[in-house]
């Protein structure tokens, strides 16, 4: 496994196309992340609420009980993805405050806010370049 980045309670690591959290003081092992072709980058929030993965698409992890175990697909409030059907790929990604900057291919850029994506909140008009109805732009 390779440690991709760390903070105060979490380390994340790559291993293969899995992304695995560790949770610093209990010594759990989470996979919260499966790429196509391997994760690209990855940020834990400064408030350590959120993990953002990018690469073939984007998965924002929540970092909160129950910890779920990450699987494609599926409906659940641990996490939010978009893009992950092998067409989109995210170039960089830039987390300022609340504020997740997302480049994508074609120099098209994308802001979002992580806590109106959590509270299924629309403060901007709907993205153009995103797959699922959870992400919204701001304006």
């Amino acid at each position: 496994m390779i440690k991709l980045t760390e903070s105060t309670h979490y380390e994340i690591y790559g291993e293969y196309e899995l992304v695995i959290l560790k949770i610093k003081d209990s010594k759990r092992e989470v996979m919260i992340g499966d790429f196509y072709g391997d994760v690209e980058k990855v940020i834990i929030s400064s408030n350590e609420q959120y993990c953002i993965m990018a690469g073939c698409g984007i998965i924002v992890y929540s970092l909160k009980e129950p910890f779920e175990r990450y699987e494609y697909e599926k409906n659940t409030t641990q996490w939010k993805e978009w893009c992950r059907d092998g067409d989109v790929w995210i170039e960089d990604i830039v987390l300022e405050g609340n504020i997740l900057t997302i480049h994508i291919e074609a120099d098209e850029i994308e802001k979002i806010g992580l806590d109106e994506l959590f509270k299924g909140i629309c403060t901007g008009r709907e993205c153009q370049n995103f797959c699922v109805n959870f992400f919204y732009e701001i304006p």
